[in-house]
């Protein structure tokens, strides 16, 4: 596969630790965001989008298919991924 990069993507790519989901029903939408400026309980307020990708739904299942696998292989490799517990409600 030859990939090339648009010039406005970063080839080193962009950081984010956090992700915003939802669809409507021709697509789905990831805003893919860096949560900066914690407070003293954990909270970050000051989120930045950083990426948005904007997905038919025809090749959702296919992405998510291919992210589960890659999960699959990382773990195999260097162990379980512990997810952030949920958030408690106030």
């Amino acid at each position: 596969m030859n990939v090339t990069f648009n010039e406005s993507v970063p080839a080193g790519g962009t950081y984010a630790n956090g992700a915003l989901v939802w669809n409507t029903p021709h697509e789905f939408t990831i805003d893919f965001t860096s949560h900066r400026s914690p407070t003293h309980d954990g909270d970050a307020h000051d989120v930045l989008v950083v990426a948005r990708m904007k997905i038919p739904t025809s090749a959702m299942f296919s992405i998510v298919q291919a992210m589960s696998a890659n999960i699959d292989r990382y773990e195999r490799q260097h162990g379980r991924i512990t997810p952030r517990p949920p958030k408690e409600a106030p």
